[in-house]
């Protein structure tokens, strides 16, 4: 009978032991991939550009354009677009 209870008690300690060392390995495999973890940001892959005129910064997918003497400026709203153009062609 006391046999038996160590028997049990190793074969218990065993599956512990051999449990830990899969979730491990399990482990190691998602950081080496680099699968995406809960609550962890994607990479930021949008340019910001600077408004020439109040010098906010904006995502470039959502600025507004304006193409002048072969260079392209980008603005955060029109507003800023309009002034923009009154002061270069006062120029």
């Amino acid at each position: 009978m006391v046999r038996f209870i160590l028997f049990l008690a190793l074969f218990l300690a065993l599956c512990y032991v051999i449990k830990g060392f899969l979730k491990g390995l399990k482990l190691r495999k998602v950081l080496k991939t680099g699968s995406k973890q809960a609550g962890e940001q994607p990479p930021i892959t949008d340019e910001l550009v600077q408004d020439p005129v109040c010098g906010v910064y904006c995502p470039k997918r959502d600025a507004l354009s304006l193409n002048q003497q072969g260079k392209t400026y980008y603005f955060c709203s029109d507003k800023c677009r309009q002034e923009f153009r009154e002061k270069r062609n006062n120029l």
